[in-house]
């Protein structure tokens, strides 16, 4: 797919004269330059433009003419056009706000939605959904992060094609709890047939997962950091076996170190054969007595 993204130009030296009164049923054609006005206007590159009032000398109203790519709304074309081409990439509306804000282009979420529905007016294929039309992938990558904005955070959700790694859309949320993550993943997930969500350990995120019926995977990135600290903390721990746990059931504190460092690489290489490894790992600490109320797991 290849996109050719042709934004509206704003050209402030292209200010011509009217030859035709908007006032519906004149039919003027002659007009008197009444006043040369400046224009406050939103856009990425001007925060003015020359204008002007003409009077019709055949109804005696006046009007404004504005230059290429202006008109009398208070962003300028080629904004509102952003914001059409920020929606159809995939951002939600509030996202697209998000990121005109910080081109310097403040445009409400509702400017956006009528910009979408005026260009989806003339062009029925207009779609959001037919930027990434047959795009379809078993496994939905997702993650929430925070952004501070104006002073204050927002909560952003990103979703990607976990095996492509190809971003599909970015939204800015109400919340990180399960609910709210579910609604906003039950429409993409029906648009590629995610049959897996891949996401942090959260507790959200797998419920969201469980409401949706996919089946829930913590990415590997996580299983390992989460892996690299846990064999670092226990490694220290069991120098010397202090509190006695692991002779408790006969494993000496140097076979230990050899399963913890044996653990630590059979999750970073993932290789289906070595399975039975940690299974022969586990049992060795199966025994271990669980901890009593108000008590901390022992290191076996």
């Amino acid at each position: 797919m290849r996109l050719h993204l042709l934004l509206p130009q704003v050209k402030p030296a292209a200010l011509a004269p009217p030859t035709t009164c908007p006032t519906p049923d004149c039919p003027g054609s002659t007009f008197r330059l009444h006043q040369a006005v400046r224009k406050p206007v939103r856009d990425t590159r001007y925060a003015h433009v020359p204008a002007a009032r003409y009077q019709c000398l055949t109804c005696r109203r006046t009007f404004r003419v504005y230059p290429l790519g202006v008109t009398a709304a208070h962003t300028s074309q080629r904004g509102r056009g952003l914001g059409v081409m920020f929606y159809l990439l995939g951002l939600s509306y509030g996202a697209t706000a998000l990121a005109l804000e910080a081109l310097g282009v403040p445009l409400a979420k509702s400017t956006i939605y009528e910009a979408v529905q005026t260009a989806a007016a003339g062009l029925p294929d207009l779609q959001q959904r037919a930027v990434f039309a047959g795009l379809r992938t078993p496994a939905l990558g997702t993650d929430l992060t925070a952004v501070l904005c104006n002073g204050e955070w927002r909560t952003l959700g990103l979703t990607v094609d976990a095996i492509s790694g190809l971003t599909l859309t970015i939204d800015v949320l109400e919340g990180a709890d399960a609910v709210t993550i579910q609604e906003w993943l039950a429409p993409i997930v029906a648009a590629v047939g995610a049959e897996l969500l891949v996401t942090d350990d959260a507790d959200s995120m797998k419920q969201a997962a469980a409401g949706l019926g996919l089946t829930h995977q913590v990415c590997k990135a996580q299983v390992r950091r989460n892996t690299d600290a846990l064999v670092a903390e226990l490694t220290a721990k069991v120098v010397g076996d202090p509190e006695g746990s692991l002779a408790a059931i006969g494993v000496p504190v140097a076979q230990a170190q050899a399963d913890l460092r044996r653990l630590g690489e059979v999750v970073r290489e993932r290789q289906p054969k070595q399975a039975y490894e940690r299974d022969v790992i586990h049992q060795r600490y199966r025994d271990a007595a669980p901890p009593g109320k108000g008590e901390k797991w022992s290191v076996a």
